[in-house]
């Protein structure tokens, strides 16, 4: 019998950045790593086969067990389903019965994420081994009522989109009975949890970190991005007319549509310009951008553009409905930006206004355009908290990220 027992970890991908087997190996808690592909490999994309690197620096090839099984189950879902609970019910299936099969053989642990938790038995896994899982959403039951309420205020906004109700999410969403333990990124996430039915003293809030690292960013993610030129020569210092800042990839969810009707109706000030990241453009919430000269969107831009959208934008606002944690929070404040979200997202931990922290109920209109008047009458309401923002991010590191998570599994280990 082992002194301490080790975890057993797996999911797909390189799910934030693989700092949790990484957090764990460091504790020496790791017994291995279950996933799709890791290191550099020949991946399949839509133009054929991409050599690419899946790794982190302190997490050796040794413990890590890729698999071409799950590899193939994953992208073969991918192309033969647009639906998501299609897409992902067998190859979710597939790497948790593996994570499972690897904790029994090797009276381990188990540490996941929500869609691939293992099932355990009504006892208890033997010998006392236990699982802990990771929340990256909010619970289904908070989303789906968020967005219903949303979609009874404003139905015009939905005709294109199905966002509530999710059978993948609702089957994802119990997770949390499977868990000794449970860690996710927010209190807002939290809640949700313990609005569910987990108790309290078992959810574990460990906030992301940032390094401010970006390759590409495509509204909020990964991709491809407009010549350098489209936006390099409109740029400018924090001075002058304010300036916001949206970035995210689903506009809905994202609140895009409350920013543009607050935006919109706001007492501004000539100069006054909001700057659109963000790839989708759903017919209802493009129209209240078209024909705006204070309002510009771009598709895409490169990492370099949006660093200095970063720099010369005095608040990003991402007013989300419903947000898991919202990375893209401590990116801009690493970048001396002030942040303006909802309460229903990872802001609330992160600090005050005098850290560059703004904060409004999910929904309101008003509030939201009061404080766009505000800030553009009085040009330090953001810029004067430009500096806190920087220092408040430097504190959400990865490096205080994994500690937190291995501090968090040694309490289940020991």
């Amino acid at each position: 019998m082992k002194a301490q027992r080790g975890f057993v970890c797996g999911f797909y991908g390189a799910r934030d950045s693989y700092e949790v087997p990484v957090a764990l190996h460091e504790e020496g808690l790791l017994d291995i790593f279950v996933t799709d592909v890791y290191g550099e490999a020949r991946l399949l994309n839509t133009r054929g086969l991409l050599r690419a690197t899946r790794q982190h620096e302190a997490l050796p090839q040794s413990k890590v067990r890729g698999s071409a099984a799950l590899f193939l189950a994953k992208r073969i879902c991918g192309k033969m389903f647009a639906d998501p609970e299609r897409r992902n019910l067998w190859p979710d299936a597939l790497l948790s019965r593996r994570i499972g099969r690897e904790a029994e053989k090797r009276d381990a642990h188990i540490f996941t994420y929500e869609p691939y938790a293992v099932k355990r038995p009504a006892g208890g896994f033997p010998g006392g081994r236990k699982q802990i899982v990771f929340y990256y959403h909010p619970h289904v039951d908070t989303e789906d009522a968020i967005y219903r309420e949303d979609q009874r205020r404003f139905p015009e906004f939905y005709h294109s989109t199905k966002v509530t109700e999710s059978p993948w999410r609702r089957r994802t969403a119990d997770a949390w009975k499977q868990a000794d333990l449970v860690l996710c990124a927010s209190s807002f996430t939290k809640q949700s949890l313990v609005a569910a039915g987990m108790p309290e003293e078992r959810v574990v809030v460990v906030p992301y970190g940032t390094t401010g690292l970006r390759q590409q960013a495509r509204g909020g993610g990964l991709g491809g991005g407009v010549q350098r030129s489209e936006c390099g020569d409109r740029m400018s210092e924090k001075n002058g007319a304010l300036k916001a800042l949206f970035v995210g990839r689903n506009p809905l969810r994202k609140g895009l549509h409350h920013l543009l009707m607050a935006w919109n109706a706001a007492a501004k000030s000539p100069g006054d310009l909001l700057t659109i990241v963000c790839a989708a453009r759903p017919p209802e919430i493009h129209r209240l951008a078209e024909g705006r000269r204070d309002v510009r969107w771009f598709s895409s831009v490169s990492g370099d553009e949006l660093d200095k959208l970063y720099a010369e934008s005095d608040a990003l606002v991402v007013p989300s409905l419903c947000e898991g944690f919202g990375h893209v929070y401590l990116e801009a404040m690493s970048h001396q930006c002030a942040v303006v979200g909802t309460l229903n997202s990872g802001l609330p931990d992160l600090g005050g206004e005098s850290e560059g922290v703004f904060t409004v109920e999910v929904g309101d209109i008003g509030g939201l355009g009061q404080l766009f008047a505000r800030a553009s009458s009085n040009s330090d309401l953001f810029r004067g908290c430009a500096e806190g923002a920087k220092r408040r991010a430097a504190q959400f590191t990865w490096v205080r990220f994994r500690h937190e998570v291995a501090a968090a599994a040694a309490s289940v280990a020991a």
